[in-house]
């Protein structure tokens, strides 16, 4: 079987899934999102429509969180500068996505 490459410019998001949100994980996204905030900018309404196109949105925040607590138990412990503090996040993060099987392998730090 031969593999295609997608090109990012091709990628469109899924469908929205959720209309609403329960207002306790919007809370929580609230909380990921100020975490990253330095490091992956993008707006509450960017993280809630990520998140309301997800098939399981709490299974996500869920995994965000564990990156979340991940990435400040590592930079607590060290002085970065900001391009460090992006390293970091970059390479927490597809430590994350696990590049030998997936998510399901990767349960905290």
């Amino acid at each position: 079987m031969s593999q295609q490459r997608l090109r990012p410019e091709d990628l469109k998001p899924g469908p929205i899934r959720h209309e609403q949100l329960p207002a306790a994980l919007i809370a929580r996204i609230g909380s990921v999102r100020q975490v990253f905030a330095e490091v992956y900018p993008l707006s509450m309404a960017e993280w809630r429509d990520g998140f309301q196109r997800d098939a399981h949105p709490e299974q996500e925040v869920q995994w965000w969180e564990r990156l979340a607590r991940c990435y400040v138990e590592y930079i607590s412990q060290k002085q970065l500068n900001r391009e460090q503090r992006k390293a970091a996040f970059s390479l927490i993060f597809r430590l994350g996505l696990g590049a030998s099987g997936g998510r399901s392998r990767w349960r905290s730090c």
